[in-house]
């Protein structure tokens, strides 16, 4: 039975006690200073209309202060959400089911302040990550629109311009693909592929960066068939690898590893470097850059977007550094 139900019963049981009770010893008392008074139909009347009025008057104080003031209450606290006010808390006074359903409305309002944080945070980063390619473009184009430049200066400052652009444009395409990943509930996973060949293909296509670094590879790579959602794998893949190139030195060696445990397939990538605890724990994060410092090349999306993916079919993704080397692994559930 659930706790409101027992609490009207309760209180029902007690007020019909106290309203037969009551009027009783009202009358006998008012009949011992008055013992010559007479039981009269009106008198019984009366005495029966007062039992009626104080059963209604105890019902709804009863009502208004455990039901109706705590609704009344979550009544006003949604209009203040509805008005984009979070900055509030409902106090829970009793333990019933109204109590309860204030307890989820307050991490409801606790969830959307924590979005509404979030978000503004996500606009100011956004912008500033425009704002740095574009500040780029705008200035050295118009450093070559001015005419005063040399040749060589011409072609220098044009490479800048392309290489911002693509930034640019990759950093709006992660941007589209987090905000797609986000939006389905379910993702598709219907395609039947081979992982391994899916690896090699992303590292073949990656040859010219990693060739220029002297990079070598040392694939330990299991042959294993999945259903699943090919093209958002090959993303996890593609951004790893990627990743491990961007970061390696020059002539240095990554390990990639692929095997099959159970129904689980397990992905390792590991590459010469060092990550410290506190970036460990933030490298996940939307637009954070644990090496911008170093110049390296990075918008701080793609990680995110990896862990976003990976969360979507229902895997895990970690990060480790030690003895030298930087290892994600990667685990997901196959068909």
């Amino acid at each position: 039975m659930k706790k409101i139900t027992k609490k009207i019963i309760f209180a029902s049981f007690i007020i019909m006690i106290i309203s037969s009770i009551f009027p009783r010893i009202l009358f006998e008392t008012y009949y011992a200073f008055r013992p010559d008074i007479e039981l009269t139909h009106s008198l019984i009347l009366g005495v029966g209309l007062l039992s009626v009025i104080i059963s209604i008057s105890l019902f709804s104080l009863f009502m208004n202060n455990v039901i109706l003031k705590r609704i009344a209450d979550l009544n006003k606290a949604t209009k203040e959400v509805i008005d984009g006010n979070y900055d509030f808390k409902l106090e829970m006074k009793q333990n019933d089911e109204i109590s309860e359903l204030t307890n989820n409305f307050n991490q409801m309002v606790k969830e959307l302040q924590s979005n509404e944080y979030l978000n503004k945070e996500f606009v100011r980063n956004m912008s500033h990550e425009l704002k740095t390619p574009l500040s780029a473009i705008n200035g050295y184009a118009k450093l070559i629109n001015s005419g005063d430049l040399s040749s060589e200066e011409v072609i220098e400052y044009s490479k800048i311009i392309s290489s911002e652009s693509k930034r640019l444009s990759l950093l709006a395409k992660d941007i589209l693909q987090i905000s797609l990943i986000e939006s389905k509930s379910i993702i598709p996973q219907s395609d039947k592929f081979n992982i391994s060949e899916q690896v090699r293909n992303v590292i073949q296509l990656m040859q010219l960066d990693w060739e220029s670094k002297e990079i070598e590879f040392d694939l330990n790579l299991e042959k294993i068939y999945s259903t699943s959602n090919k093209e958002i794998t090959y993303q996890i893949w593609t951004n790893l690898i990627n990743n491990s190139i961007k970061f390696s030195e020059n002539k240095s060696k990554i390990k990639i590893s692929l095997e099959k445990k159970d129904n689980q397939l397990i992905f390792t990538i590991s590459n010469p470097g060092f990550i410290n605890e506190e970036d460990q724990e933030k490298v996940f994060n939307l637009f954070y850059t644990s090496n911008a410092k170093n110049g390296r090349d990075s918008n701080g999306v793609g990680l995110a977007l990896t862990s976003k993916i990976i969360e979507k079919l229902n895997g895990t993704i970690s990060l480790t550094s030690k003895d030298g080397l930087v290892t994600f692994k990667v685990t997901i559930l196959i068909k």
